[in-house]
């Protein structure tokens, strides 16, 4: 039978990427058979628990005590499990760039994800823009990007744009202000580029679960069962990650530098299950909730004891993909150097549309 690997995510507030109580998404998933999820639940059960939940655990010393002890576990290594790590702030600058510059330069014969430049400008923008154009101006374009996106009405396109404007004409630095030129050339073609967008395109849960797919089926070189808790926004793309597995074919690589991947996935099938009856969930699910909280400490600058516990206990050795802001823009910085490759959106639309892979 072809193994099993089981997902659980944490902080999923689906499209809603700027909820300040929330700042983080977290998927985790590992490959645990159903005896080795009982025996790391035994670290942490209690003769009164039904199902381990990270915020029971936390309340206490005894429960801290207790999780530091599953993630000690010789059973709890970067091969058996994986996390993944979205800011969300961040993905909604990152989104704009992809959906609208990405688009736009496209169009222009140029690749944007060649070398990292989307992540450099994500990055430019992120710490620059509001030292130059003012915090609250860049929340009015965070908010409103995403305001548009979820619900594309010609009056939520027109209060991003009046947000365009006013980062533009309040830049104190001139040379920074010609980073606006993308978006003000978008207001004329922002139908025809938000066409086929919708606000999945927000949810972090997408690309993390198929990023995760991916690692998983590189790792095991054969087809492989996903069994993901209940998640509405999983679900909805089912048919298209449905299209994207096909374990019987040779899977070519794509992607460029560190952001390569094995495409199709090799996946045999993406079910569907409550927590509360599969021990394997109740694992991810825990550690999902000590990474979210972990890192949405970290996001607030907000590290308290036990955040520093759960550092020093290695929950970091777990991350294998993380969209996280940094104040880097070269590609030397950002591990994008290598050159060649093949554009994975690209290739994949096509895919998608019936073309040959």
């Amino acid at each position: 039978m072809p193994p099993e690997v089981h997902f659980d995510e944490a902080g999923n507030t689906g499209a809603a990427l700027l909820d300040p109580n929330q700042p983080v998404f977290v998927l985790a998933s590992s490959d645990f058979g159903r005896e080795e999820a009982n025996d790391l639940l035994n670290l942490v059960r209690t003769p009164q628990t039904q199902e381990v939940k990270f915020t029971s655990l936390k309340k206490s010393d005894a429960g801290r005590r207790r999780l530091l002890a599953f993630l000690a576990s010789p059973l709890m290594t970067p091969m058996r499990v994986k996390v993944s790590i979205t800011h969300k702030r961040y993905m909604a600058m990152c989104k704009a760039v992809d959906i609208i510059e990405e688009t736009l330069a496209n169009r222009a014969g140029l690749d944007l994800y060649e070398r990292g430049a989307n992540i450099a400008i994500a990055n430019l923008h992120y710490y620059v823009t509001p030292v130059f154009c003012g915090e609250a101006r860049f929340e009015l374009f965070l908010s409103t990007f995403v305001r548009m996106i979820r619900t594309p009405n010609a009056g939520n396109k027109a209060e991003f744009f009046e947000a365009v404007r006013a980062l533009y004409e309040n830049c104190s630095e001139p040379r920074h202000r010609a980073s606006f030129g993308p978006y003000l050339i978008a207001q004329r073609e922002i139908d025809e580029i938000l066409d086929g967008v919708n606000y999945l395109a927000l949810d972090p849960a997408i690309g993390s679960v198929f990023y995760q797919l991916s690692v998983w089926g590189t790792q095991f070189g054969e087809e492989f069962y996903a069994i993901h808790d209940e998640s509405k926004p999983v679900a909805a793309e089912r048919e298209t990650f449905a299209a994207m597995m096909n374990p019987a074919a040779s899977p070519v690589v794509i992607g460029y530098d560190r952001r390569k991947f094995e495409f199709p996935l090799r996946a045999g099938t993406l079910k569907f299950a409550d927590s509360r009856t599969l021990p394997q969930l109740q694992v991810v699910d825990l550690l999902a909730g000590a990474a979210a909280y972990f890192a949405g400490n970290i996001a607030r600058g907000a590290k308290d004891e036990l955040t520093e516990q759960l550092q020093q206990a290695g929950i970091e050795r777990f991350i294998v993909h993380a969209i996280w802001p940094a104040p880097v823009v070269t590609p030397r910085a950002l591990g994008t150097e290598e050159i060649g490759g093949v554009n994975a959106v690209d290739f994949m639309v096509k895919a998608l549309a019936g073309e040959r892979i």
